[in-house]
């Protein structure tokens, strides 16, 4: 083997670790006020994320499904899921330029991409993982597009006491429209570890639970 084809390799197995170090997982149960637990799956390495949110209420075998990419801070939607009984209700697919989204019974609404775009799941693992949002930005859930400008996002600390432990718990809040989105977490965590949310018909009420295979 050459000097060259080492120092490739060594360049090769260096970026490998880079990105294994980088790839992060998390499987975690929440209650949730449906009184059916949520299970959610979030992966990111650093480039691409994706996050799968299963929560069986009755009649409804309901999954949430986003991807997208990280880039600068900031996770960027790309491509959003609401599923239901294994069929397609809502969806929002997203470039540089453009957004469609709405029921899939009906014809896709399309319209310029002026502001950076969250499902619910997306904008809570950003305050988890960056402690911050953009100025201004919009939420979907596949069926609607919900513009949130000049945000003043609310953060406050206090100390919580968890089987016999002290941690830091962080709880970020802001307002869209007449309703609030709460999200908390421990510091040092990249997950949240409550999110309460509520629109139209849409009001959810998550607490982890605990890690999952």
């Amino acid at each position: 083997m050459t000097a060259l084809q080492k120092i490739i390799l060594w360049v090769g197995v260096c970026t490998a670790l880079v990105a294994n170090v980088a790839a992060e997982q998390f499987h975690i149960k929440y209650s949730s006020n449906y009184l059916m637990p949520a299970y959610v799956q979030f992966k990111n390495d650093g480039k691409s994320y994706g996050i799968t949110a299963k929560i069986n209420v009755p009649l409804y075998n309901i999954v949430f499904s986003a991807k997208g990419r990280e880039a600068n801070g900031q996770f960027q939607l790309l491509s959003y899921r609401d599923s239901r009984n294994g069929k397609n209700y809502a969806v929002a697919e997203l470039d540089s330029n453009t957004i469609q989204y709405g029921k899939t019974k009906e014809p896709l609404k399309k319209e310029a991409l002026k502001l950076p775009a969250f499902d619910l799941f997306s904008l809570a693992f950003q305050l988890s993982y960056y402690d911050r949002l953009p100025i201004s930005f919009q939420t979907t859930n596949g069926k609607k597009l919900y513009p949130t400008e000049n945000v003043v996002l609310n953060k406050s600390q206090k100390n919580v006491k968890m089987n016999g432990q002290d941690f830091q718990e962080i709880t970020y809040k802001f307002k869209t429209g007449d309703k609030f989105i709460t999200v908390k977490k421990f510091a040092g965590e990249k997950f949240p570890r409550y999110i309460a949310y509520n629109r139209d018909s849409d009001n959810y009420e998550l607490k982890f639970d605990s890690f999952v295979k």
